[in-house]
């Protein structure tokens, strides 16, 4: 079956090239020839075939290319983009070996493509950026999909977006062990001019608190809002840069104590009560800092 849709494939798209190729006493029909590769790939999308489909959106990119339709070109590189990483998808629920990453290869060159046929300042490179980067993750390159990440946070205006996506950029770097950078983008979050929720603000300010015991900057090097945060807590001063409840102030004056004094035993005490008010990735951190202490 797989045999024959194949050969199916093959002749439909070496057909409508052919006719492209035909230039005898006229201009080929680019517009009827991006229609039949889109119908084409429309049929492949519909048999499940969605490496043929990204194959087949390209002919169509290239068509608009030829026309001088560039917005049309980006948006084909983009269907393109999208039936790719389906396939690489599509492989890795299947838990196939893809060590070449044919498809994802193909589905990344195909977003890059379509990211340059816009402006600069477009929301809509953000957009391509952003998928690409989630497409990755739900791949499993995570360390990959930062540097798309970093670059769509660095695209984005709107402040509420950008808060959104540098708090998702934040999360992904804890993931990615990428401590030092972490703690440098928690910065730039509290340091900037945005309205951030409580509920957000406190998860940002207990991962900058268990990020400072385990980088350790030089006090020359930390931010004043950092240091801020430090003095509050091991002060037990209430502000609202500093959004608390009792029991989750205590537990982290505890775990700062515990690792300034280099108390192991108090350290792993006060985290197996304190994890209930933490994050996947908080946990993570404070089960880092245990390790780490106790390596010293």
């Amino acid at each position: 079956m797989a045999t024959d849709l194949s050969a199916s494939f093959n002749e439909q798209y070496i057909s409508i090239n052919t006719k492209l190729k035909k230039r005898f006493l006229r201009k080929p029909n680019i517009s009827e020839a991006t229609n039949e590769f889109i119908a084409l790939a429309i049929q492949c999308e519909h048999s499940e075939q969605p490496s043929f489909a990204g194959q087949t959106y390209i002919g169509a990119a290239k068509c608009e290319a030829s026309a001088g339709n560039f917005l049309g070109e980006a948006e084909q590189h983009l269907a393109a983009a999208r039936q790719f990483m389906k396939a690489e998808k599509k492989l890795a629920s299947m838990k196939f070996d893809s060590p070449d990453r044919e498809n994802l290869e193909a589905a990344i060159g195909c977003y890059m493509w379509a990211l340059v046929k816009y402006p600069e300042k477009s929301p809509l490179r953000t957009s391509i950026l952003l998928e690409l980067a989630d497409g990755l993750v739900d791949l499993n390159y995570k360390q990959e999909a930062l540097a798309y990440y970093e670059e769509a946070v660095n695209t984005i205006e709107d402040k509420t977006m950008k808060l959104m996506c540098m708090r998702n950029f934040f999360n992904l770097l804890l993931e990615c062990g990428k401590h030092d950078q972490a703690l440098e983008t928690a910065n730039e979050i509290c340091d900037s001019n945005f309205h951030i929720p409580e509920r957000i603000l406190t998860e940002i300010q207990v991962s900058r608190v268990l990020l400072v015991l385990l980088v350790k900057p030089d006090e020359d090097t930390k931010s004043e809002s950092l240091k801020q945060l430090v003095d509050n807590l091991l002060n037990d001063e209430d502000t609202d840069s500093t959004p608390f409840n009792t029991d989750l102030r205590l537990k982290l004056q505890s775990i700062m104590i515990a690792s300034g004094a280099q108390d192991q035993h108090s350290l792993i005490s006060v985290a197996a009560d304190s994890k209930q008010h933490l994050t996947a990735q908080q946990k993570d951190l404070l089960d880092t800092l245990i390790l780490e202490q106790r390596i010293e």
